[in-house]
């Protein structure tokens, strides 16, 4: 997969490609601040993903993002800007954006926007789809008792990153190790295990020793009855 960076401060562009770079997802990291230059690289290279920034040098973001859509151009479109009026960020919605990004962001909330990204990619990425994965992407992810920002911040910890959690064991078989949600997530062991610790304290999860004729026993977790 090829992903193409639209950003016209190049500090940002930087960290947008270092990011980029850390994950080790992409084959391909192209960048360019203009608008006409867009259209060259999507014309010369198969670009699956845009990183967009809302404010370029010779346009807007968005009436890029309505000329793609208008020309049928099938990539799918992170908008990662300092713009956070609701009608910018309602038109990038309606017109298809996977994630919006409000700069400035964490690396775990950048994580979290890719992952979304690579979901998509790989649950569309067939000839047919079925009612189960249609539904699953037309309505938002809820919890009954979700995090407290406040509680979240206080523990250095992000709500994107809980909710994608959240979601990652609503799909696995229970229990479930740590390892298991890891790979469910594609997140690091170390930081699943950040989040599940927090889950534990907050009863949402109940752990249990798991103990085997051979090797040593292990911590597997549930989902608590809420």
């Amino acid at each position: 997969m090829n992903v193409l960076i639209i950003e016209d401060d190049p500090m940002v562009e930087f960290i947008h490609r270092n990011y980029l770079e850390k994950m080790a997802i992409f084959r391909e990291i192209y960048s360019t601040n203009s608008q006409i230059e867009t259209h060259h690289f999507l014309e010369k290279y198969p670009i699956d993903l845009i990183l967009l920034d809302i404010h370029i040098k010779d346009g807007n973001g968005l009436t890029l993002l309505e000329e793609l859509r208008a020309n049928h151009i099938n990539v799918e479109v992170i908008a990662i800007t300092a713009a956070s009026e609701a009608q910018i960020v309602k038109s990038s919605f309606h017109l298809g954006v996977i994630d919006y990004l409000i700069k400035p962001f964490t690396f775990d909330r950048f994580e979290v926007a890719i992952q979304r990204f690579l979901q998509h990619y790989k649950a569309f990425d067939k000839a047919t789809v079925g009612q189960e994965t249609i539904d699953h992407y037309h309505h938002k992810f809820s919890v009954a008792n979700p995090a407290s920002h406040q509680e979240l911040d206080e523990k250095g910890l992000s709500e994107a990153t809980y909710q994608h959690i959240l979601q990652a064991i609503s799909r696995l078989k229970q229990p479930f190790t740590i390892q298991e949600l890891a790979d469910a997530s594609q997140f690091s062991h170390v930081s699943v295990r950040k989040y599940v610790a927090y889950m534990e304290e907050q009863g949402k999860l109940i752990s249990e020793q798991i103990y085997t004729k051979v090797g040593r026993p292990f911590k597997a977790y549930r989902k608590a009855i809420q």
